[in-house]
């Protein structure tokens, strides 16, 4: 079990989602202004506050999931909770986002405000979950599959102990228990 690895795996891939979805965002933004935008995108490669945004999103991002503590206990995830995680701090981040950069936007009337927050949560969120959810499900297959296992001593020495070792070990699903040792 490498966990820097598997960390370094996250933090490039929560890096890209956020670079993705700020992308998108900002030439939604665009197109919204300037309907034909999409015949000059030189324009937007121009833009500096697109390239600042792009370099600076996503450190936000990464930011605001270490200190949601997403990148602890890497190999203790489940989808569920990671699902959980994901919704609570993309919504912080988002209004965070919203109140910071977006409010300032010209526009004609609040329903515009309402759809850019959701539409950037949608982005956000979509691809962050799609990306966690991928390396969330090939840690749990490699964890049923005995490539990675959990370093685990059994207390006991009697019967209900070899019991529980050999009931454990023969489980068609492991859950990740790695027998060591015994302790009496």
């Amino acid at each position: 079990m490498n966990k820097r690895l598997q960390v370094i795996k996250y933090l490039i891939l929560d890096w890209l989602a956020a670079v993705l979805a700020w992308g998108f965002f900002f030439l939604l933004r665009k197109f919204n202004e300037d309907p034909a935008i999409f015949s000059h995108l030189s324009a937007l490669s121009d833009d500096e506050k697109f390239w600042m945004g792009i370099s600076l999103i996503p450190v936000f991002w990464l930011l605001l999931y270490m200190i949601a503590g997403t990148y602890r206990r890497i190999y203790r995830k489940s989808r569920l909770k990671e699902l959980e995680l994901s919704i609570v701090s993309i919504f912080i981040g988002v209004t965070i986002l919203f109140f910071t950069l977006i409010l300032n936007d010209n526009t004609q009337n609040y329903i515009t405000y309402y759809r850019s927050f959701f539409v950037l949560f949608v982005l956000q969120f979509g691809f962050t979950y799609f990306f966690r959810l991928i390396l969330t499900m090939r840690t749990v297959s490699k964890i049923h599959h005995r490539k990675i296992g959990f370093n685990t001593i059994i207390v006991g020495s009697n019967g209900n102990a070899m019991n529980i070792f050999n009931e454990i070990s023969n489980e068609e699903i492991s859950s990740g228990n790695k027998f060591v040792g015994f302790v009496n």
